[in-house]
């Protein structure tokens, strides 16, 4: 017992083992001696591997390390900032493009709308617009109607037409008239026409356009009607046709009404009110009813 440095009799008691406990150390002790060989094993394989090797200064190192870490921090800010623009540039074009489909929808219905108010007023290739292309049709039939009178009234020597040409410099047209002249087979623009031949003709028109007026709108009735000269440019023959035509058309029932100094007019309307001027620059008026 004092060989093996025990004290005493009980120290030697307490540190007796069971046979148990002496194989469980003994297989401890033994594993300890395999890890050691293993792990002294691994240092002579690390010398020889770290034979010449100097030791890396880890401070600089380290401070490579944080500016790595930095650096990335950074990367990762752009990367995230980049992320967020590409959302909103995605964003952004597709309202672009909605925008554009809506921009080229809206253009077709303005391309609609444009062209249909160059049409109506008359940005066209005729010169016409919608309004005065109706005007043309309403003068169409009063032409039609006037012609039923001037035949008569010019011995079938003219016939109202409306004319095609285009007028000049950008003017609107569709609204001139020419007159057919059946002794020459041509046709020629109504400025062209006498001083009665006009006067005829615009009776016969402002006759037509009565009708035309009356044919559409039924409550509307054209009891009278005043005509100032002209007749003076008539000839004999004229003269009295157009009389003629005043009659029938008193007639049916209108009151006709002229202003003229022909006195062969004057001795056939059964109702005269005379105008005479004295000296002293006034008039005087009065009824002669015969």
């Amino acid at each position: 017992m004092k060989e093996a440095d025990f004290d005493s009799e009980v120290a030697y008691q307490a540190a007796t083992m069971t046979e148990e406990m002496q194989t469980h150390l003994a297989k401890e002790i033994r594993m300890f001696r395999q890890e050691q060989s293993t792990l002294d094993e691994q240092i002579l394989e690390l010398q020889t591997m770290l034979k010449d090797k100097q030791r890396t200064d880890l401070t600089e190192m380290e401070i490579q390390l944080d500016k790595l870490k930095q650096n990335y921090e950074q990367a990762l800010d752009k990367w995230h900032a980049s992320k967020e623009y590409f959302d909103k540039a995605s964003e952004l074009k597709m309202n672009i493009q909605t925008t554009a489909q809506k921009c080229v929808s809206y253009e077709k219905k303005l391309s609609v709308i444009a062209d249909l108010h160059d049409v109506i007023r008359g940005q066209n290739s005729q010169k016409i617009s919608f309004e005065r292309f109706l005007q043309m049709e309403y003068l169409e039939q009063i032409i039609e109607a006037a012609n039923h009178r001037l035949k008569n009234l010019s011995n079938g020597q003219f016939m109202l037409t409306r004319s095609s040409r285009q007028e000049a410099r950008g003017k609107q047209s569709g609204l001139s008239i020419d007159v057919f002249d059946a002794y020459t087979g041509q046709t020629r623009d109504v400025k062209t026409l006498s001083g009665g031949e006009k006067f005829n003709a615009s009776l016969c028109l402002a006759l037509g356009m009565s009708d035309v007026i009356q044919s559409f709108q039924g409550s509307i009735s054209i009891d009278t009607m005043f005509i100032d000269e002209g007749f003076g440019t008539l000839d004999e023959e004229s003269l009295h046709k157009a009389i003629d035509t005043l009659v029938d058309l008193q007639k049916s029932g209108r009151l006709i009404g002229i202003i003229s100094h022909v006195q062969e007019l004057k001795d056939i309307f059964p109702a005269i009110l005379e105008v005479s001027k004295n000296k002293e620059g006034s008039s005087h008026t009065k009824f002669v009813v015969k």
